[in-house]
């Protein structure tokens, strides 16, 4: 009960705190000389409270031409397509990085410690260097070879996948891949780990099933930063791709509606909090029973 209540206040004031900032675009306002307009800024969130409850009468200059379309059709089209791309890339980033740390820790140390260094240097690339940079390989290949590998641009109504997940969760790929190695090799110090050898079990079975184990609650933890700079590269790659996507709509509607712009605030957070919240409570469980069985 105690928890129930406590994820619902927290929810209560994420909510709270999208209100507020939904209505930031209208606090500066220029007349001569840059001002605050507080009264615009309070007017702003009343407005949003009211329109909330009738989303369909909101519009948005949305696409080329600039047209105006309904809040809930340029949703409906682009909130799926969207974080299909993210939840994809999130996927392909911790099944990478289960199976190379895995293999990593059956390794010696010494190509353990190179490892470690290559995806130092990973890391210290920017999204947009890392998709300019495939990019310019696929336009490179195309020029020699009159073979174009992947589309790298979507035009009109068209929809591109494979390249915007893979740019999308390298950097993912090695945040997490360094911390899980670090979680395993602290796992690798413990006392367990002797005790397992000296009972005859592999090092294979000791690292997948006792260390893998320990560290999964600190991954969880890891992932949760992770989903959130996943959600502002997001908007990177619709941007590079040209992908008419949902989280360059929420941009657009940051300027343009208030009351859009926390409805697409909303729609981005309830899902994972959600998600989060379950895979929380389930991975306590989870911890639990294969504690009791021991």
């Amino acid at each position: 009960m105690k928890t129930i209540i406590g994820g619902t206040f927290h929810l209560f004031l994420v909510l709270a705190g999208f209100l507020l900032l939904s209505g930031v675009s209208t606090i500066l306002q220029y007349d001569y000389e840059l001002i605050i307009n507080l009264n615009a800024y309070f007017a702003s969130l009343i407005n949003t409270i009211f329109d909330i409850f009738n989303t369909s009468t909101i519009t948005m200059t949305w696409a080329e031409g600039g047209r105006a379309y309904p809040l809930t059709e340029v949703f409906a089209n682009t909130y799926l397509y969207s974080f299909s791309i993210l939840l994809l890339a999130f996927l392909l980033s911790i099944v990478f990085t289960i199976v190379i740390s895995f293999l990593v820790m059956l390794i010696p140390k010494k190509p353990q410690q190179l490892i470690k260094k290559t995806m130092n240097l990973f890391d210290a690339f920017p999204d947009v260097f890392i998709v300019v940079l495939l990019q310019l390989l696929i336009i490179w290949l195309f020029k020699k070879t009159d073979v174009l590998l992947f589309d790298i641009y979507t035009l009109g109504e068209d929809r591109i996948y494979f390249l915007p997940i893979v740019c999308l969760s390298i950097l993912p790929f090695t945040y997490l891949l360094k911390n899980f190695l670090f979680q395993l090799q602290e796992e690798e110090r413990e006392p367990y780990i002797e005790f397992s050898f000296s009972k005859g079990f592999s090092k294979k079975y000791t690292v997948w099933v006792h260390m893998f184990r320990n560290v999964w609650i600190h991954f969880f933890l890891h992932s949760k930063p992770v989903f959130l700079l996943m959600l502002s590269n997001l908007l990177i790659i619709e941007i590079l791709f040209n992908i008419h996507g949902f989280m360059k709509a929420v941009l657009i509607l940051s300027t343009q509606s208030p009351t859009g712009f926390f409805v697409g605030l909303v729609y981005i957070f309830i899902p994972f909090y959600l998600i989060y919240s379950i895979g929380s409570l389930g991975l306590k469980l989870w911890l639990k029973g294969a504690t009791n069985n021991e």
